[in-house]
């Protein structure tokens, strides 16, 4: 056997050992596919695989071969879009199924373990636009009761029979509160859950446990999609905050659109607090701001403002 020989051979070995890897990874990564996807994903390739036949069908055939391949591209474009909706209310219900598992556990968790803390210091800014959206900051400080905590909850979220709809565009995140000293600033894990009327339950995953007695200081900040709109329609509107324990501070300050003015009365502040104030300022941007300051919130009750546009 000649050396030319030898070399064409050792060639085609190699080639054919080439074929087989491709064909494994490609069989490998077809069977990845089909067990992540299911049936709706196999659908999806064979539909966009038609789709894309029948447009090279329609841009270079005759006129009946042309006529044929758009019903061909419709239909397959009908059913593309048909299948990718119903593939993502299957991960939507998935999804959900997860989240109520885990807020089920985590309830669990706090009932049997006695996870248990109490907010010390509570400030929210809440920030309405024209249109009734509203950015909301809330910073507080937390402190567990118990020897090791690994989570907390908190609720946010409108005070009225609010649309559906935009729960999907509620954006919420929290992170540890920038010390200019210490740095921080990271943010957490959180998964929500929608309760009644509107009510978004937060559950903050911390980093590490905190032990009893600890400081813990944390940012929230959210974004509700027309979280005010009846207020800057023209209904008056209750700010109001209710803890258990009550804390030892509490500030919250409601930004006004531009060009708006506001009436307020107080809620549940005498038999509420040890003390409390109500001021309207102009913040940097020109905006009215109505502020409240309250100590000494009383356990169980409902503090904090009702208001009304001039």
């Amino acid at each position: 056997m000649t050396f030319g020989a030898s070399v064409r051979r050792t060639r085609r070995k190699q080639a054919k050992q080439g074929s087989s890897t491709m064909l494994a990874s490609t069989v490998e990564a077809l069977q990845s596919y089909v067990l992540n996807t299911g049936v709706i994903g196999i659908a999806e390739g064979l539909l966009g695989v038609l789709a894309v036949g029948g447009i090279l069908s329609a841009l270079l055939g005759q006129a009946g071969v042309r006529a044929a391949a758009v019903v061909a591209v419709v239909v397959a474009i009908l059913g593309l879009f048909v299948l990718l909706v119903a593939n993502k209310l299957e991960w939507r219900r998935r999804t959900e199924l997860d989240r109520r598992l885990l807020r089920r556990y985590c309830d669990l968790l706090h009932e049997r373990c006695d996870f248990t803390w109490r907010i010390t210091d509570w400030r929210q800014v809440v920030t309405i636009d024209p249109n009734g959206d509203t950015r909301d900051r809330i910073t507080f400080t937390a402190v567990p009761d118990c020897d090791a905590l690994d989570f907390l909850t908190f609720w946010e979220g409108p005070h009225w029979e609010w649309p559906e709809r935009y729960r999907r565009k509620t954006e919420v995140h929290v992170r540890s509160v920038e010390l200019e000293s210490d740095g921080g600033g990271t943010r957490f894990d959180v998964t929500t859950c929608w309760l009644s009327r509107g009510r978004l339950k937060v559950t903050v995953h911390l980093s590490e446990p905190a032990l009893r007695d600890t400081e813990i200081s944390l940012v929230a900040e959210f974004v509700f999609p027309a979280k005010c709109l009846p207020f800057v329609q023209g209904s008056p509107e209750e700010f109001v905050k209710k803890f258990s324990p009550g804390p030892e501070h509490l500030e919250y300050t409601v930004v006004l659109p531009p060009g708006c003015s506001g009436y307020w009365d107080g809620v549940g502040l005498r038999s509420g607090t040890a003390s409390h104030s109500i001021q309207r300022r102009r913040n940097s941007n020109g905006c009215e701001e109505i502020h409240l300051v309250a100590d000494g919130v009383a356990t169980g009750a409902r503090v904090g403002m009702k208001l009304d546009i001039k």
